[in-house]
């Protein structure tokens, strides 16, 4: 065998290892991702790379835009895409956060927000990522990250804060969620003062006794929808628990809450056919106006209360307002 044969043969059986080996290569990536994609499927994990000068977008072993419902080639791979698809209510903070990170201003990019589906729902998204690439000029090149769809855990998580901050029978606001909603209401721009009614059933307790409880929790059901049918659109409601509710009107026109109460009294006066029983109901309301946004919920209620009892000591079935000058309240 001449020089130049073996010279021939050695590389013949360097390139049959190596195509050996890259087709040992190939195996080996081949099952790689099929386990990622395996695991990616069960936890609907995405994993997102992005050409920055660009903006060209793409998604490991996923078509781009298919968390939102989208097919191939139906939504641009562009992070412009992805941007006009997040929710109005976070768009802006959600790309502020983006820029900050591409600007070297903070070390990753991390944002819970919503995202438009396809058919008009909303998706939630937990999105992390960071770059990893540079140019020669120290400009960023690559970010890479992952988003993962936490529609399910979101939705779960507003479902518990809907029961604690909800009461069970009425769907009105329960006492600590109106508290806190009177909290923000009064640290608003927007904050112009309010009045509180305190609303208790007159002799609620004899209607159970009479009909039965199941009785009575249909006609406070009856009662809460009046409430939401009278209050102004922007009131807060709450049942406080039994037979006392609440109503926070953002307003201190007297003339606007005593024609409130009134159309309450008015209203629930009308007998209401329940269980093949006719009931009315009689209230005694106790108001308290306040102007001031350092009042205390605390102090609030408890004028409003007192109020309503004087209302329970004159006969019932009436409203009054609190007034620092009456001794008896």
């Amino acid at each position: 065998m001449t020089e130049q044969e073996e010279i021939v043969r050695e590389l013949s059986e360097k390139i049959a290892l190596l195509d050996k080996e890259n087709v040992r290569l190939k195996n080996e990536n081949q099952k790689i991702d099929e386990y990622l994609s395996a695991a990616l499927d069960r936890t609907g994990l995405f994993i997102w790379e992005q050409h920055i000068p660009s903006g060209q977008l793409t998604i490991l072993d996923q078509t781009f835009g298919s968390m939102c419902g989208f097919e191939t080639n139906e939504i641009e791979s562009t992070v412009e895409s992805w941007k006009n698809n997040l929710h109005p209510d976070d768009k802006e903070r959600v790309i502020e956060a983006f820029e900050e990170h591409l600007a070297g201003i903070t070390p990753y990019f991390h944002m819970i927000y919503r995202m438009k589906h396809k058919e008009g729902h909303d998706v939630w998204v937990s999105d992390r990522g960071r770059i990893i690439e540079f140019d020669n000029n120290n400009n960023p090149l690559r970010m890479t990250g992952t988003h993962i769809d936490i529609t399910q855990e979101k939705l779960y998580e507003l479902e518990l804060a809907q029961y604690a901050n909800l009461d069970p029978l009425t769907n009105l606001l329960n006492r600590k969620a109106l508290q806190n909603s009177f909290e923000i209401y009064t640290h608003a721009s927007k904050y112009c003062g309010g009045a509180l009614l305190f609303i208790d059933l007159d002799d609620f307790k004899s209607v159970n006794d009479k009909s039965g409880h199941h009785v009575g929790d249909k006609l406070l059901q009856h009662v809460a929808n009046s409430f939401e049918s009278l209050a102004p659109s922007d009131a807060l409601l709450a049942r406080f628990g039994g037979d006392e509710f609440a109503i926070i009107c953002k307003t201190t026109d007297k003339e606007v809450i005593k024609l409130l109460a009134q159309s309450i009294l008015s209203t629930l006066a009308n007998p209401t056919e329940l269980e093949d029983a006719k009931i009315s109901v009689n209230l005694s309301i106790g108001i308290c106006v306040f102007k001031r946004s350092d009042e205390s919920f605390a102090n609030i209620y408890e004028r409003a209360d007192k109020a309503m009892y004087s209302v329970k000591r004159q006969g019932k079935n009436n409203y009054a307002f609190w007034d620092i000058s009456k001794k008896n309240q």
